[in-house]
């Protein structure tokens, strides 16, 4: 899992069945310190409830196709998990 930040949010009237009533968001991932890190990605968001500026954890791949109500299966590459609340940790167990 991977941590980002809402920075956006995609309408699509017409798309697969399987992502009926399925928020899409764009997503920026961040490093530890909540800088940008990378390209922005399109995330689904199976159950609506985050919105623009939110920090989440993200899964990609493989990982986020069974991601729907239920575990359905959705065409996805990236689908958020969950919102950050807080996060704590001691830059001594980080990777240098």
């Amino acid at each position: 899992m991977d941590i980002a930040r809402i920075i956006g949010t995609i309408v699509a009237t017409h798309k697969d069945a399987s992502m009926k009533s399925t928020k899409i968001c764009l997503i920026q991932p961040l490093d530890q310190d909540l800088n940008p890190q990378g390209t922005p990605l399109v995330a689904t968001d199976a159950n609506a409830k985050r919105g623009t500026g939110e920090i989440v954890f993200f899964v990609s791949s493989g990982d986020a196709v069974p991601t729907g109500p239920q575990g359905r299966k959705m065409p996805v590459d990236a689908a958020i998990m969950g919102m950050i609340d807080r996060i704590d940790y001691k830059k001594e167990y980080l990777p240098q």
